[in-house]
């Protein structure tokens, strides 16, 4: 959007393009939240085997999510001090690299990882720690869905070979495989593992 044009369209106009009416509240509605928010969450809030969650990552748009994720214990984590503000309940200010320091061994069903990686924790050295904190924190057998941009500047450097010692790919049933690509011009990926 040019210059000119942002000034003469008033933000909350142009906010408003983005978003979309849902459940009685406005969610983000780019295609890949959409995917998460209509077809990956909705296959885990139905499962018995899912009780507690942890987001990692708290934006505007995700001030939501609790009742996304009704019925379920739902806990969120931002290295952000300010995201606590727009968090839920149980919200820690925290790098995903640092779980193990707040969260005992065992304590989530399913870890939800969408746009940290290539947005904060960009190098393999760095994600090989994320992955390996989530893996200290979720149960066996437990979930981790990890959503990225598999583009230039932002693709995970062999996030399979990264993710091998302590997790396999799943197959999520609503997704029909085990990953899930968007239809964007920035490649959003959302990838399905269970850990070992």
């Amino acid at each position: 959007m040019s210059p000119l044009w942002r000034r003469l369209v008033p933000r909350s106009v142009r906010l408003r393009s983005r978003l979309r009416w849902k459940n009685g509240r406005w969610r983000l509605a780019t295609p890949d939240r959409v995917l998460l928010e209509d077809v990956i969450v909705p296959e885990f809030v139905g499962r018995a085997d899912v009780r507690r969650v942890l987001d990692v990552g708290v934006a505007w748009y995700t001030r939501t999510y609790p009742r996304l994720y009704r019925g379920i214990e739902y806990h969120t984590i931002d290295v952000d001090p300010k995201m606590q503000r727009i968090a839920g309940p149980h919200h820690l200010t925290l790098s995903m690299t640092e779980l193990a320091t707040a969260y005992s061994v065992d304590t989530f069903d399913l870890i939800v990882c969408n746009g940290v990686f290539g947005w904060g924790l960009d190098t393999a050295d760095q994600v090989e720690r994320g992955l390996a904190a989530c893996a200290d924190v979720l149960r066996p057998g437990g979930w981790l869905v990890v959503g990225w941009n598999d583009m230039e500047g932002r693709r995970i450097p062999d996030l399979d070979a990264l993710a091998a010692g302590r997790f396999d790919r799943a197959v999520l049933p609503a997704a029909g495989g085990d990953h899930l690509v968007t239809e964007t011009h920035y490649a959003h990926r959302y990838d399905f593992f269970t850990r070992r």
